[in-house]
């Protein structure tokens, strides 16, 4: 596990997916119903979406290709637009027990969006190295590449 690899991105992540997750458990809708009561899928279809957001910080940090993390970022990144929607659509719409709104609903709205915004700018994060410093595929630092060796032609007969 190296947390080298890791980017401004999937930090912004796995805190919105903690976010999200919590907020699940605060009061949404007055009278004090947490997203756990007023709903009856979508909050377990939200604790997977924050789960998975927090999943990629652990995924790319033990990862030493980043095809893995790139890929589970896009997922995440559709996941996230998906869970933005869903919240928003229950911001908009109150169940049927509920009187009001509480504040959570908003903390788990700013949790949603902040998923999406935070796999999009792991997606985007393309980090060079440092002049003059050697890298792997990864951008951990490497030994520099052996000088390029020039060879003679070969010695041959040339038909005219």
């Amino acid at each position: 596990m190296d947390l080298r690899r890791l980017r401004t991105g999937e930090w912004v992540l796995a805190a919105a997916g903690v976010a999200l997750l919590v907020s699940l458990f605060l009061p949404w809708y007055s009278p004090g119903l947490s997203g756990w009561e007023a709903f009856t899928v979508l909050d377990v279809v939200l604790a997977l979406i924050a789960a998975s957001a927090i999943a990629v910080l652990p995924v790319t940090a033990t990862q030493s290709v980043p095809a893995v993390p790139m890929a589970l970022d896009s997922l995440v990144a559709l996941l996230g637009i998906a869970a933005t929607v869903l919240v928003a659509v229950r911001a908009l719409v109150l169940p049927d027990a509920a009187a009001g709104r509480e504040w959570a609903l908003w903390v788990g709205l700013a949790g949603a969006a902040s998923v999406a915004a935070g796999a999009l700018l792991a997606m985007r994060d393309e980090r060079l190295p440092q002049a003059r410093r050697h890298t792997d595929h990864t951008g951990l630092p490497a030994a520099p590449p052996a000088p390029i060796e020039t060879l003679p032609a070969p010695p041959g007969d040339r038909a005219t």
